[in-house]
């Protein structure tokens, strides 16, 4: 790798930190300014408020700060040697444009790879811990598995298939009690379930199956009831009804949304989830795309101040569009499951063709 290219590489990685640290601490600010009450409601000490940032940074902000940072780091990069003629001197040299942003872009798609493995791992891992403070108790565990949700509350475990916080429905109810040994003796499956007022749950056309603890081999006794009613727990059971697709790694999401189609259920929100999370990495290297370009017209303007407003608006724009696919695919329009590939296609190919027309 030529000197040059490693000074560009060194450069884009330098500024890249720098953006993402600088961040980080501005919104911590921000945060501990707007919302101190709700960090000191953790655990109403240093700790508490250290363990609600420590969370809040990477589940809400970190997958925006990412692809925002590659725009930084790529357009400081280059507009600063833009502005200062460093560029010219690179092609009164012999040496193409093209020749130092490639191992740039390069460094973007390595950036994009990383950015997946954060998100399925530090952010994933950081959102189910705040929802799980945020929403339940020391006496309950909400997790997932092959697409369900599995809720646990003293010797009863609950799967549910899917919730409509809406109507306050469940459908796909299992539920399992075991004795103090930790042997099953009931199970109750129904089609579905409502949560009333009291947060009871009222389970429709139910069959309940009774096991002899004490005789493992034999056969179960089953009754069928068309109603029955389950005292659950306080309004922090109603956590069941947030299947938050944010909690679910992608592998697992995949495998929800298989089970509600076999189900034969809606499953465009989870869907357009899907592909907004597998197309947000790849933001990272279309944001370096679109900045370098901008970056080098400040070779002719002189100005990083005029550059950088373009740059922002470009980055509003996209957000703002992205925003909008999101709020019309929860409302259930198929159409848009496939809203963040378009975006992410008519921006990329804004920027090949800005690409395209640098001058050599």
């Amino acid at each position: 790798m030529r000197i040059l290219s490693r000074y560009f590489l060194t450069t884009y990685f330098a500024f890249y930190v720098a953006i993402l640290i600088a961040s980080n601490l501005i919104i911590v600010v921000v945060e501990l300014m707007l919302n101190f009450d709700s960090a000191l409601e953790y655990r109403g000490n240093f700790r508490g408020i250290a363990t609600y940032l420590f969370l809040r940074l990477p589940s809400y902000y970190l997958p925006y700060l990412m692809p925002v940072a590659s725009f930084g780091a790529a357009f400081f990069c280059f507009g600063l040697p833009a502005r200062a003629r460093e560029l010219i001197a690179v092609k009164t040299g012999g040496i193409s444009p093209y020749r130092v942003i490639t191992p740039v872009l390069l460094a973007a798609a390595f950036v994009s790879t990383l950015t997946l493995v954060v998100n399925e791992t530090i952010v994933l891992d950081a959102t189910k811990e705040f929802h799980r403070i945020d929403k339940t108790s020391e006496t309950t565990d909400l997790f997932q598995a092959r697409g369900s949700f599995w809720y646990q509350r003293g010797n009863f475990f609950y799967n549910v298939e899917s919730a409509d916080r809406v109507s306050r429905t469940l459908h796909g109810v299992s539920v399992y009690e075991r004795n103090i040994a930790g042997r099953l003796i009931r199970s109750i499956e129904a089609e579905s379930a409502h949560i009333e007022q009291d947060h009871g749950w009222n389970l429709h056309h139910a069959i309940i199956r009774h096991f002899d603890p004490d005789d493992p081999a034999g056969a179960p006794r089953t009754e069928q009831v068309t109603e029955i009613v389950l005292a659950v727990g306080d309004t922090r059971d109603l956590a069941l009804l947030g299947a938050d697709p944010t909690t679910l790694s992608l592998v697992r999401l995949v495998d929800y949304i298989a089970a509600l189609s076999r189900e034969g259920r809606n499953t465009t929100r989870y869907r357009a989830v899907l592909h907004a999370r597998l197309a947000e990495p790849v933001t990272v290297l279309l944001f370096a795309l679109l900045a370098i370009p901008i970056a080098l017209s400040v070779e002719r303007t002189r100005s990083l101040a005029v550059a950088g407003l373009r740059g922002i608006a470009i980055v509003g724009v996209f957000y703002a569009a992205a925003t909008t696919v999101a709020m019309v695919a929860a409302v259930g329009i198929s159409a848009a499951v496939l809203g963040p590939w378009i975006l992410l296609t008519s921006f990329a190919g804004y920027g090949a063709w800005r690409f395209a027309h640098i001058e050599a």
